[in-house]
């Protein structure tokens, strides 16, 4: 799917967390295509991260940085500024997933499902605030998903995860205005190398119930963050966007008609 053309982008500065795979990789691909100079942390996709930075040469920076930690938060904006000089559009696309009943759930992967995926965007975004305040027109979009947005049974620490990501947004949304603005993005199931084994057993199955009758792709999800880190979203604040193909609504309108006998 082919992505419009933002030009008020162009030699902007970004940082995209989880850049080296999946939909991190393909929105730091995207930015880059709009003319954006990005960082593109990666935690151990070191090939992929700088591969795509060998592509754009003095515009893209291959930056290694582990999340779960806060120094490591800390050091990947220190590198952010040191390559770029700076961070206009903060991407928050790293993160993890895992599954577990709540019974059989050890405190060791709760903690680190809360450390990647929800502490990792606070400490981001404090180590950035100045860089992102400066230009009074920096944009920080958070990539949740679904789970955060209804819950999932056998995977409630990844959806309160991403449900506390979403309250972070809105939060920073009202916090950090006009100067920044804070967006989300919540993606149903996209095909993704990650997603891939899964898919194949689920999708005959999940597919046929949507609205739109497909799975998402990639740049599903690449042209919302194109979008919302456009000026064309300057009105756009606080807002958790589903690119689910309407995987939520349980009943969609004018599906059934009821009758009074």
């Amino acid at each position: 799917m082919p992505s419009a053309i933002y030009p008020d982008l162009k030699a902007r500065t970004a940082l995209v967390t989880g850049g080296s795979s999946g939909i991190g990789f393909g929105i730091a691909e995207a930015l880059l295509e709009q003319g954006v100079r990005v960082g593109i942390q990666y935690r151990s996709g070191r090939a992929a991260a700088e591969e795509l930075a060998a592509r754009y040469p003095g515009r893209a920076f291959a930056l290694a940085a582990e999340l779960g930690e806060e120094r490591g938060c800390v050091a990947l904006a220190k590198a952010q500024l040191a390559a770029l000089g700076g961070c206009d559009v903060l991407v928050h696309s790293a993160g993890t997933w895992n599954d577990g009943p709540i019974g059989e759930l050890p405190a060791a992967r709760l903690e680190e499902m809360f450390r990647l995926n929800t502490f990792s965007a606070f400490y981001l975004v404090r180590e950035l605030l100045p860089a992102l305040r400066a230009n009074q027109r920096g944009s920080i979009i958070f990539i949740g998903s679904t789970a955060g947005q209804r819950g999932e049974a056998f995977h409630s620490h990844y959806a309160a995860s991403k449900g506390a990501l979403q309250s972070l947004a809105l939060s920073l949304a009202v916090e950090l205005a006009p100067a920044v603005r804070t967006n989300m993005i919540s993606p149903g199931w996209i095909r993704t190398p990650m997603a891939k084994e899964t898919l194949r057993v689920i999708e005959p199955i999940i597919a046929p119930t949507m609205p739109n009758k497909r799975i998402g792709e990639v740049s599903d999800v690449v042209n919302a963050v194109l979008f919302l880190a456009s000026e064309c979203s300057s009105h756009l604040l606080g807002q958790d966007l589903g690119v689910s193909g309407g995987s939520l609504l349980l009943m969609p309108r004018g599906q059934f008609t009821v009758r009074e006998e």
